[in-house]
């Protein structure tokens, strides 16, 4: 296989990054698998808008999954990459994803200056281009998710609106037709917050004038949370869940995350009212498992940000340094009072680093493992504080759930044990543990629970 890719020509390749551009659209799961081989294979062609293009596919991978930690590291190679190649699209690009990273960690001042420099950057373009127009709109719909955040709802419908009449200018119907429908979506969650009548219109306006050969996505998921939301505020809960389970259902399918812990919060409301405890304990369990990888995710990108700042800053003094830290230091006990109401057993990582009871934590692992407690990464992490960060270094592009298998395969479990616990199949652990040993790049000569041993 690995033959095969290499003697790709630069047609071919632009055929499969094609075809999974289409990929995308139906499964972001599927089609995000295929994107490392594909980064490479532009890498030994030295195709430059190839690489470029599949960075930023990555980047849209870790913001629909809510991603957070991902994401300002592909988003910081793509920028590197795009002032590189001298690229004005994926230069901008770059700095609306990292603004989006500064906004959702609550840092909108830095998040506006990331989209005044995305906005400058494409003042160089061609002002008819295609590519540039759709660049600029992200920037208005990144300064209504920067509104959002900040609490200021009408001042983002602003920015949509203006996305709306910008997009008058489209002449083709049915790329029109697919723009607007993106925006009336955005628009009808915008209104969601403080008018129910205009969320249910737009909505409604964002369905009927999507085109019928573009697969139901993220928009789609909006527009059924909306108007779920707007049955279960008039009491209607045969439509809200009929409409909330529309939307899980897209999520599902496509994969797209960053919304449903909204859908799930609804769904344990209305199953509280009627009184259906399955229901209710069932959306319960979700939340907190969501709620905890995100707030994971949030942590790390935190540091990153931090990080980022600081090499901007290192020569200057900036008040932002004594705010900055106690919102870090939030966070962190956020986290870390979590993970203690989740666990009765509680490991902690002492500061004066005394000796820990190899035994003892691998009992208390093997029991948040068999209750399938979400805080087991956590107790994890306390007894191996370095092990992700060493396994990213490795590779930079592993998922958190691909993290947790090497945990697994840390803890010594055999194939057996792991498909039980985590009620897979034999061939799916071993598959799982080829997929890890590629990435990893791990000598075939080399046993997998050795290297990981030594992580």
């Amino acid at each position: 296989m690995a033959t095969a890719q290499q003697k790709l020509t630069a047609k071919e390749l632009k055929i499969r990054i094609t075809n999974n551009s289409k990929l995308y659209k139906t499964n972001i799961d599927k089609a995000y698998s295929e994107l490392n081989g594909l980064l490479k294979q532009s890498v030994i062609l030295k195709d430059s808008v190839s690489e470029m293009k599949l960075l930023d596919r990555k980047c849209r991978y870790f913001y629909s999954k809510n991603m957070m930690d991902s994401l300002i590291i592909t988003s910081e190679n793509l920028q590197k990459k795009s002032h590189l190649y001298n690229d004005i699209y994926f230069e901008a690009m770059s700095n609306i994803y990292i603004a989006e990273i500064y906004s959702m960690n609550k840092f909108p001042d830095k998040a506006i200056s990331y989209l005044n420099s995305a906005y400058k950057i494409l003042q160089k373009g061609d002002a008819n281009s295609d590519r540039i127009f759709y660049a600029k709109s992200n920037v208005l719909n990144s300064f209504a998710n920067i509104y959002l955040d900040k609490n200021q709802p009408k001042e983002a419908a602003k920015k949509i609106y203006e996305e709306i009449e910008s997009g008058k200018q489209l002449k083709n119907k049915y790329e029109r037709d697919n723009f607007q429908y993106l925006n009336y979506a955005n628009l009808a969650n915008i209104y969601s917050q403080y008018n129910v009548d205009s969320a249910y219109h737009y909505a409604k306006k964002s369905i009927m004038i999507k085109p019928g050969d573009v697969a139901d996505d993220k928009s789609m998921i909006d527009n059924y949370s909306v108007i779920g939301k707007v049955y279960k505020d008039k009491k209607n809960y045969e439509s809200s869940l009929k409409n909330y389970h529309k939307a899980l259902f897209i999520s599902k399918k496509d994969g797209t995350e960053i919304n449903a812990n909204q859908i799930y919060h609804s769904l344990k409301e209305i199953y509280e009212i009627l009184n259906v405890k399955d229901s209710f304990d069932f959306y319960s369990d979700k939340i907190e498992q969501y709620e905890l990888k995100t707030l994971k995710s949030k942590y790390n990108s935190l540091q990153e940000v931090i990080n980022k700042d600081k090499k901007e800053q290192e020569s200057s003094q900036n008040s932002f340094w004594y705010w900055i830290i106690p919102v870090f230091a939030a966070i962190g006990t956020t986290l870390f009072f979590t993970y203690k109401k989740r666990s009765k057993n509680t490991i902690t990582g002492p500061e004066t680093k005394p000796e820990i009871n190899l035994g003892e934590a691998y009992h208390d692992l093997m029991e948040l493992l068999e209750k399938r407690d979400p805080a087991f990464m956590f107790a994890f992490e306390n007894i191996y504080p370095d092990f992700s960060k060493k396994l990213l270094a490795n590779c930079s592009d592993l998922q958190q759930s691909e993290i947790e298998f090497c945990a697994l395969l840390k803890m010594k479990l055999t194939t057996k044990e792991i498909a039980k616990i985590s009620f897979i199949e034999t061939r799916t652990v071993q598959n799982k543990k080829y997929r890890i040993r590629k990435k990893l790049d791990i000598p075939q000569n080399i046993d997998i629970y050795y290297w990981i041993d030594q992580i």
